[in-house]
């Protein structure tokens, strides 16, 4: 994917009108009578009397009856089956997605014309289908380059069939969910959806690849037991959960109106696979192309503090200041940091309780110690109220009334009142802060309630944008550009587009067990998106009760819950109080100091001393769902209003990761099982033992029995050969060829066969010494800096030969 992102990169900047100028420089051939497509693994059946097309994706039948249809910005609505006249048109297209094939359906004798265009490429995985007004009427606020009405038996078994559901945005702990098969029930997915089996895991991908203009959606109404009644690819979705519809607030009755020469929809990804998991997995890399993924070297994994888990609004210098103290002093010796040695320390919403030299002070004591400062900001939002806007007061060099958006007339509102990005006096306050934050030298910043940038309006200051996602991208460009070398990471926005190196994926989460079903529901539906952000967030964990709120739990079973949430993602930022000292704050009418207490403290540190768990976090990944079926529920604002899977797992190369929850809360309800290594996709004699991360217990992996008591967690790491050295291969015979030995910081090695290259590694996988040996024989002596208890020794022969061995 690195070549593609390159190339996309550098394509990027013309945008439609760069594509267009590709394939017609390719020219094209024209078609009339058989306007049939078969290339590769995709084939399209087209129905010259009803105007409709059946799609096929690697022989199995994905779409029939398919059509375009769009709502023009007038109201009317348009059929490309009521066109008069079809051809077909096909043209090679070379851009981001690699060299291709473009086929073109071109609907004419009424306006505006429609073309509907499918992209074929002979590399990849899956197709693009998008849709194209052009004429006096190119004018919609609503194009959907794909329509099926007709009856369609998908290539699913009979039974388990499912319906994969995402949000638009993670405000108010909007959840994701996977809807069985249920007869004439339209699901609504925002984006993209899968349908797929979960005994099978078969299933196909429908989901928009672009995001730059419009809001999508997939809407599916299944029937019988694996047909679909009906399937829309709708670019120009909105409803509440694009929160463009607010129960007694301004709401928008229709998308923004696009309009131009030349009108398309975004591509839709479409495609057929053997395992729904790697098809979203394929999505999120398909999003990149458009979108590039914003890359983070400088982390391998994220670890760290969050100020608002702990303090909230009673964020202050002291207690700040003391929070660092208590890292120093206790987090950091025992090795709660990533491989580079750093650690991410949040001042989240509240920061302004420090003045500017005390924001100075806390940047350099975290960057003495290898922190990384960071702070936090919402660009689009106003939190004064929504009369300031009604009398027009000055805010920030502007006029408040001018500098908000409004929709049928009334001034729009999620928490806060939304603020038009395309407006310069918005820019300049967001400009002047990131600015601010930089010269401060905070390194990362945090930005939230990004979705009230993204509403649609009556109109914008910039009258060429006329979505609601145009306005939000034209606010990210100028973000990501006034940011600069700062991580950005969004807290609540939209899914898409991926214009940061971070996103959380759900809402705030604290440390009980329904707030951990809550963010493992997110995890649950968006496992996916590391492949368009850097890493997940699974916000900050509260491994104790906030003694000012309540909120959380000091139960410990629930805080290896919590606390497991972040070592699955890759991103592990406590959210505790933990300072030693602080100031008084009030909280709903009773003072608090703001500081922890030694129980809370001695909980943390204990989870990083297990150095096993502190690995697994700096693996950066996200772990994915073994099933997907959601069937686990739980309770956090209501009754049964989360679902999720209770395992999932992660491939690390040198070991497998499997980690199996236990919702239950009474009577004696542990989990008890062997492992389905069919299931888990691993074959046992791949490893040569297990350890079970939270109580250290270890076994062969033919012989591992799961064991989860009620409520509570077990991460079991399959080892393979080699395992903490960087080496997957098989251990060779060596028949007496070679022998290790070690004595003090002395490593020697003893060769019948020659040698090519001998690598010593610590045991925790760090590299300490490689040395060539450009094929000598012999005995030979690597000496280190420092006496290591245990090593692993690798050694390469110039036969090609790989013998692994530990020493001690």
């Amino acid at each position: 994917m690195k070549t593609i992102r390159t190339h996309i990169l550098n394509a990027r900047t013309g945008g439609a009108i760069a594509l267009a100028a590709v394939i017609a420089s390719c020219g094209g051939s024209a078609y009339a009578g058989n306007l049939d497509i078969v290339d590769g693994n995709v084939k399209v059946t087209f129905d010259e009397s009803h105007k409709t097309a059946r799609f096929e994706h690697k022989g199995k039948l994905v779409l029939s009856g398919a059509y375009t249809t769009a709502i023009l910005a007038d109201d009317t609505p348009v059929d490309s089956r009521n066109y008069p006249s079809v051809s077909m048109n096909k043209a090679a297209v070379n851009d981001g997605y690699g060299n291709g094939i473009v086929y073109t359906y071109t609907y004419t004798g009424a306006t505006p014309q429609i073309e509907q265009k499918i992209y074929v490429y002979p590399d990849l995985d899956y197709f693009l289908v998008e849709a194209t007004l052009s004429g006096d009427n190119a004018a919609a606020h609503q194009i959907c380059p794909i329509v099926s009405q007709t009856s369609t038996t998908l290539p699913l078994p009979t039974s388990s069939n499912r319906i994969y559901d995402m949000p638009f945005a993670n405000d108010n702990w909007a959840t994701f969910n996977s809807h069985n098969w249920s007869l004439g029930q339209p699901i609504t997915s925002c984006e993209a959806t899968a349908l797929y089996n979960v005994n099978t895991r078969q299933g196909i991908i429908i989901g928009s690849v672009d995001h730059s203009v419009w809001k999508s959606a997939v809407s599916v109404t299944p029937t019988s037991s694996n047909k679909t009644r009906k399937v829309s690819a709708i670019a120009g979705y909105i409803s509440s959960r694009t929160w463009d519809v607010i129960k007694d607030k301004a709401s928008s009755t229709r998308h923004g109106i696009v309009k131009g020469d030349k009108v398309s929809s975004p591509r839709f990804m479409v495609g057929y696979f053997d395992d729904w998991r790697n098809g979203l997995e394929t999505y999120g890399e398909a999003n990149t192309v458009v979108c590039p993924k914003l890359e983070w070297t400088k982390d391998n994994a994220l670890f760290g503090w969050q100020s608002w888990g702990g303090m909230e609004f009673g964020l202050n210098y002291t207690s700040a200041m003391s929070v660092l103290d208590f890292y120093e002093k206790e987090l950091l010796p025992v090795g709660f940091y990533n491989e580079k040695g750093r650690t991410l320390m949040v001042l989240d919403s509240g920061w302004n309780a420090l003045n500017d030299q005390q924001l100075v002070n806390y940047v350099n004591k975290c960057k003495s110690l290898n922190m990384v400062p960071g702070i936090y900001t919402t660009p689009f939002s106003y939190w004064g109220s929504e009369q300031d806007a009604v009398n027009n007061n000055t805010w920030e060099g502007g006029k408040l009334g001018e500098m908000a958006l409004k929709v049928n007339g009334r001034y729009r509102m999620i928490n806060a009142l939304s603020l038009d990005p395309t407006h310069p006096k918005v820019r300049e306050w967001v400009e002047k802060t990131l600015n601010k934050f930089n010269n401060l030298g905070f390194e990362f910043v945090k930005i939230d309630f990004m979705n009230n940038g993204s509403q649609e309006a009556d109109s914008f200051y910039d009258p060429n944008i006329t979505t609601g996602m145009q306005a939000y991208n034209y606010g990210m460009d100028y973000i990501v550009e006034a940011a600069g070398d700062m991580m950005i990471d969004f807290s609540i926005a939209p899914v898409f587009p991926a214009k940061a190196h971070v996103r959380r994926i759900g809402c705030d989460a604290w440390g009980d067990l329904p707030q951990s079903m809550y963010t493992l529901n997110c995890i649950n539906g968006s496992w996916w998106l590391d492949r368009c952000y850097a890493f997940n967030d699974p916000d900050h964990m509260c491994l104790s009760k906030v003694p000012f709120n309540g909120k959380g739990s000091n139960d410990i079973n629930e805080a290896r819950i919590r606390y497991s949430c972040g070592l699955m993602t890759g991103m592990t930022l406590l959210g505790g109080t933990y300072a030693y000292e602080g100031d008084v704050k009030n909280f709903n009418g009773t003072d608090y100091k703001v500081v922890g207490n030694d129980a809370e403290r001695a909980r943390v540190v204990e989870f990083a001393k297990n150095k096993d768990l502190i690995k697994l976090g700096n693996v950066g990944k996200t772990f994915r769902p073994v099933e997907g079926t959601f069937h686990e529920k739980g309770s956090l604002w209501s009754k049964d209003d989360i679902s999720v899977d209770n395992e999932f797992v992660l491939d690390a190369g040198d070991a497998f990761y499997y980690v199996v929850f236990n919702y239950g809360t009474s009577g004696n309800s542990a989990i008890e099982k062997t492992p389905d290594f069919a299931r888990l996709g691993v074959n046992a004699s791949d490893f040569v033992n297990v350890t079970e991360l939270w109580i250290g217990e270890t076994a062969s992996p033919a012989s591992l029995k799961v064991n989860v008591p009620k409520k509570d967690v077990r991460i079991y790491r399959f080892e393979k050969s080699g395992f903490g050295s960087g080496v997957t291969e098989s251990v060779a015979d060596d028949a007496g060829k070679v022998n290790v030995s070690k004595t003090g910081n002395c490593v020697s090695v003893n060769a019948v066969s020659a040698i090519d290259r001998i690598d010593v590694y610590s045991i925790d996988g760090t590299q300490l010494n490689s040395t060539d040996i450009e094929g000598a024989t012999g005995s030979f002596n690597i000496i280190l800096d420092t006496i290591y208890n245990i090593l692993i020794v690798r050694v390469k022969t110039v036969d090609g030969n790989v013998y692994v061995t530990k020493v001690a």
